[in-house]
């Protein structure tokens, strides 16, 4: 069990209670909510993309503009990696939806692979 895998079933526990789990997504709303600020810095100073978190990396933290998240796509289907580039695709087409002051859109790229989240800043609970 990895150490995401530990924290969450310390929070959620064996059980996985309903009440718990809801607990944990707010949480984690909650923070990349808070997060949006910077978010929207990146933005700003750098056009449209998405904030991207490797917990394992050197490089933890760091912003991927619309190009370069097409740059991505491209290096990927030029390896190979067919459902990584479609993956690509997917967050490029949501990423350039976003209107910074009502979404931040988010990468974590983590041992599970990658995944998208986008935060809507008008609707932080569960509906």
């Amino acid at each position: 069990m990895g150490r995401r895998e530990k924290l969450i079933s310390s929070v959620i526990g064996p059980e996985m209670d309903d009440t718990k789990v809801k607990m944990l997504d707010a949480t984690l709303r909650l923070i990349l909510g808070d997060m949006g600020e910077q978010y929207v810095k990146f933005w700003d100073a750098e056009g449209p993309g998405v904030l991207c978190f490797q917990p394992q990396a050197d490089r933890a933290v760091f912003y991927l503009t619309i190009p370069e998240l097409h740059a991505a796509q491209r290096a990927s289907e030029s390896d190979g990696d067919k459902d990584l580039a479609e993956t690509m695709n997917t967050i490029i087409e949501a990423a350039q939806k976003i209107n910074p002051k009502e979404k931040a859109g988010y990468i974590i790229n983590d041992e599970s692979g990658i995944r998208y989240i986008e935060i809507d800043y008008n609707q932080m609970s569960d509906s």
